[in-house]
């Protein structure tokens, strides 16, 4: 017996030992399979580590307990580097036999610590949570369905100090919860069951097509649900939700009858009446001193939404809110709003969300002794149906004495009177008959962030139309003016026929943009400077796109003085020291404009036209400009970081695609001394610069880089920032190889032979890529060509040397002298092709030829004339062989055809040939075509004699004829004359 324990307690022991050794062991393998099957299914990167994983079943015994910490998903393509989900710590409680088991696994608690998840909906409906991989496995429709008795069943869970963030562009709706904490219960595996949640959140918001519904608000919200999952209907039972201090519950039912409805049956409302409740939801009154602020009145707050919810049908609904009587005063206030009454009710009673209704009966208060009253009734959405007016005569001192504005004084009588009745429908150009007046008189503000006061702001506004026609709208502004520090600012304008605007302007006056900002912030920018003007300007906007510059009277004069600009997006900001301008209908004129961003400076003269159409209507601005540097720093304007100091280290900025405007059209007549691009220093830049629709073009640009002279002619479109294009003529006039090298990847991936050459070069070569995000080229799309003269050069050891001498067993010397070498090149795909071209090497001449791609594949062929001798004793010996007597007794060169193929770092070497690759067989060759050549020769000797014999005999024989035709000829007029002297002989005369 005692054995026997004994042994159960080893056995105990060593189960004990494996369940720590295990999961320890077994951490890179259990990492890697996971990572396996993330992969698999995940189109994502999902980050963990197998350090930070732990198995156990000591932590909750005798449950066992999985832990993960520090793990997360991060976004992919157009989600690169948007983290969807971190999780510091998560842990899964599990009852140890049903995991054994494996038919039903019952989880006793899930624990989520501090979980971020960043959702985000783009505009074109793409999700960034949906990230898993569809199945493209074909179902097999013969396939037998087998039930499977596996589940799971979950007790328990809790997150805490949880963050959601969710944007959604289609909608558009923005969400964030900040500190969530939640911990709820249910036993899923039953069919019917209660759903216990607790729920509290530090901070909530919510907007909805721009407009912010809720902002920065606590929510407290305790919740049970009769949870029924055959029929998937979900029944509200007791639950009580608490934002800041307004409390509701709801009771009904929510239920999913098909994947397609979304069944509803719900009432709400508020579990109390005091108006302090509700006053906790106004932005800004909710504060650590809320619980003194003194109130009255009482509110009543119900509703209902009752239907079904298909397709773009929703079910109907209505919210109802009244305030009677409310008012309240902070302490140490003298002033109080008092007589707040609202009835509200927003309704749509049918399924289509066009039919929406939205009536505030009536809205009233008074902020100390200053009334304020109105109405508003909305009906519909396409046609709005508006009925509404507001009334107001306000003290501005009344309102910082009722409500806490630290360190702003208000000053000034403030009225507004403004009615609106009608239909308003975009589409069809109506709006409601408008009339609405707003004043002010002496206003004054001052704020402890701004050194001095805004004072003497009067003005007097307008609106009206009287015909419910878009159209008839008018807008005027007959008097502005303020004061700031003794800088009076006048200014007055109108602006009615919305269809083709007819506006009139005039601005006269001195800013300080410093103090401006102070008193209306720009996020994210910060301005300084003075500003003049004396501008006036009037007309239509269809001449102002016709160019009717006649038709145009803008007159006027402006001038900028110590501006600066800087901003999150431009955080080197942009300088001006100085700069006039004048204006007239058809352009301004830009004189003693000097100034700077970053490291870069500037001074521009030149005329801006088309100007007008720009600021009204974003239509093309023109310009034709001149513009002298001493210094351009490009890296610094693209955001890019210098090099770093050596020993130190520093996160590099990777230069990103430059979109260029496509409403600019603008030249540039350029004098700049200096330019910094990448790590190229460009010097004594002159020419052309033109923007225009997008698209930036070089006209004979010239510099001096590298020690030499450029020349560029060229485009950089960026119309597809996916895949700009960049498209060069470019001449270089007697640059370093090796300083060529250096400063240009295009040049260490094309042309690596580069880096050993020895010498200088001239070009003129045409170059087209697309560039990457990063300005880079895109090698697989480079075309071009062109010629490239070495003027004089060298390599002191070329790497094809020894691998010819290698095959051949020669002994050629592995440095090359280049001079008034013309070499002719071609780009196509990411390919460069080498026409062949002639080098000497160790008093052989090679002829060179081929191809090399961007991966470094290479495809070169050699010509070489070597003398049958110097090629080694395999070759003698096959040429004896042949001939009968030793090779170099042959006294005839071989013509060696090789090949180098494989890459860069490891070329391969091969001789070919008519019918082999061997050296023998070369000689055999060599030496038939030379026997073949002899016996030619011999007969056409032969044929040569035979062709003079028959010359000379034929010669022989026409000579003999004619001879005999002679001889002939003469006894036949000898015979002739002796016959007629006969015949004279026997007649007289």
């Amino acid at each position: 017996m005692k054995k026997v324990l004994i042994v159960a307690l080893a056995i105990v022991l060593v189960l004990l030992g494996a369940l720590l050794i295990i999961p320890i062991i077994y951490k890179d393998k259990i990492q890697q399979k996971l990572s396996e099957e993330i992969n698999k299914d995940l189109n994502a990167k999902v980050f963990f580590n197998a350090n930070d994983f732990s198995l156990s079943v000591f932590s909750n015994f005798p449950n066992i307990t999985a832990k993960l910490s520090n793990f997360g998903v991060v976004g992919i393509n157009e989600f690169e580097g948007d983290t969807l989900a971190h999780i510091e710590r998560f842990e899964l409680v599990a009852d140890i036999m049903s995991v054994l088991k494996g038919e039903q696994i019952k989880i006793k608690a899930i624990n989520l610590t501090k979980p971020k998840f960043n959702v985000i909906v783009l505009a074109n409906g793409k999700a960034n949570y949906d990230i898993v991989k569809p199945d493209t496995t074909k179902p097999d429709p013969n396939a037998k369905v087998e039930p499977t008795q596996f589940s799971i069943g979950i007790e328990s869970w809790t997150i805490t100090e949880g963050f959601i963030s969710y944007v959604d562009q289609v909608t558009p709706m923005n969400a964030l919860i900040v500190g969530l904490n939640h911990e709820g219960s249910g036993d899923f595996t039953q069919d019917i069951f209660d759903l216990n949640t607790q729920t509290t959140v530090q901070s909530l918001s919510y907007e909805f097509d721009s407009v912010s519904y809720i902002s920065n608000k606590q929510l407290d919200a305790n919740l049970v649900m009769e949870m029924d999952l055959k029929k998937s209907k979900f029944t509200f039972k007791d639950n009580l939700f608490k934002l800041n201090e307004f409390a509701f519950g709801f009771n009904g039912y929510v239920a999913l009858p098909d994947t397609a409805t979304i069944e509803t049956d719900m009432t709400f409302e508020a579990k109390e009446t005091n108006f302090k409740n509700l006053l906790s939801l106004v932005p800004g009154v909710f504060t650590k001193d809320f619980n003194d602020i003194k109130t009255d009145g009482t509110i009543a707050f119900k509703g209902f939404v009752k239907g079904k919810m298909q397709g773009e049908n929703l079910p109907a609904y209505q919210v109802s809110m009244q305030v009677n009587n409310g008012s309240f005063q902070y302490p140490k206030l003298p002033s109080s709003v008092t007589g707040i009454n609202i009835d509200m009710l927003v309704e749509n009673k049918t399924p289509v969300m066009d039919n929406l209704a939205v009536n505030f009966k009536k809205l009233e208060m008074k902020i100390g002794k200053n009334p304020i009253s109105g109405k508003l009734s909305v009906q519909g959405l396409t046609n709005m149906n508006i009925d509404g007016n507001l009334i107001a005569k306000l003290d501005l001192a009344e309102i910082s004495k009722a409500f806490p504005m630290d360190g702003l004084t208000l000053n000034g009588l403030f009225g507004i009177n403004a009615t609106a009745k009608g239909v308003y429908n975009a589409a069809a150009h109506k709006m409601p008959a408008v009339a609405a007046k707003m004043d002010m008189i002496e206003g004054y503000v001052k704020s402890k962030d701004l050194p001095a006061p805004l004072e003497h702001i009067t003005f007097n506004a307008e609106a009206t139309n009287a015909t419910g026609v878009l159209n008839d709208t008018k807008v005027k502004i007959p008097n502005f003016s303020m004061q700031l520090e003794g800088e009076r600012i006048d200014a007055s304008g109108s602006v009615e026929n919305f269809d083709d605007y007819i506006y009139a302007l005039k601005l006269k006056g001195a800013a300080d943009l410093a103090k401006m900002t102070k008193i209306y912030p720009i996020e994210g920018m910060v301005l300084t400077g003075k500003v003049n003007a004396d501008i006036a300007t009037s007309g239509q906007l269809s001449d102002v796109t016709a160019s009717r510059y006649d038709k145009l009277p803008t007159s006027g004069t402006m001038s900028l003085s110590n501006f600066s600009y800087v901003g999150t997006a431009y955080p080197q900001g942009v300088k001006i020291a100085t700069a006039n301008l004048a204006f007239d209908p058809a352009k301004m004129t830009l004189t003693n404009t000097v100034g700077s961003t970053g490291e870069t400076d500037f001074n521009v003269t030149g005329n801006i036209s088309n100007y007008l159409a720009y600021i009204l209507n974003g239509k093309t601005i023109k310009g034709n400009l001149d513009l002298k540097s001493r210094l351009v720093n490009v890296n610094q304007m693209m955001g890019v970081q210098p090099t770093p100091a050596p020993n130190t280290t520093t996160a590099e900025t990777p230069m990103t695609v430059i979109e260029v405007p496509k409403n600019i059209d603008f030249t540039f007549k350029s004098t700049i001394e200096k330019v910094l691009y990448d790590n190229l220093v460009m010097e004594q830049l002159t020419g052309g610069i033109i923007v225009k629709e997008g698209v930036v073009k070089l006209e004979n640009l010239k510099f001096n880089m590298l020690g030499g002279g450029f020349t560029t002619n060229g485009t950089y479109d960026a119309t597809n920032l996916n895949a700009p294009k960049a498209d060069f003529k470019l001449g270089i006039n007697n640059v370093a190889f090796s300083k060529a090298y250096e400063a240009f990847n295009t040049i260490k991936k094309l042309a690596p032979i580069a880096k050993n050459l020895n010498g200088n070069f001239s070009t003129d070569f045409n170059i087209s890529t697309v560039l990457d995000s990063k300005m880079q080229p895109v090698f697989s799309t480079i075309n071009g060509g062109g010629l490239v003269k070495v003027l004089n050069g060298s390599v002191q050891s070329l790497g094809l040397v020894s691998g010819i001498n290698t095959l051949t067993k020669m002994n050629v010397p592995s440095s090359v002298s280049l001079k008034d070498l013309l070499l002719q090149a071609s780009i196509e795909n990411g390919k460069v092709n080498f026409k062949p071209f002639d080098i000497a090497l160790g008093g052989q001449k090679l002829n060179i030829g081929g191809s090399q791609s961007f991966d470094g594949a290479i495809d070169y062929n050699i010509k070489m004339a070597v003398p049958a001798g110097a090629i080694g004793t395999a070759a003698n010996t096959a040429i004896a062989g042949l001939l009968g007597k030793p090779a170099n007794a042959v006294g005839q060169n071989i013509n060696l055809n090789i090949n180098v193929g494989g890459t860069m770092d490891k070329p391969q070497y091969k001789l070919l040939s008519a019918g082999s690759g061997s050296v023998k067989q070369e000689a055999k060759a060599a030496i038939k075509t030379e026997v073949t050549n002899q016996i030619n020769n011999a007969k056409a000797e032969v044929e040569a004699k035979a062709r003079a014999e028959a010359e000379r005999v034929k010669a022989e024989a026409e000579a003999r004829v004619k001879a005999e035709a002679d001889r002939l000829k003469n006894e036949a007029k000898k015979k002739a004359e002796e016959e007629l002297k006969k015949l004279k002989g026997k007649f007289k005369f």
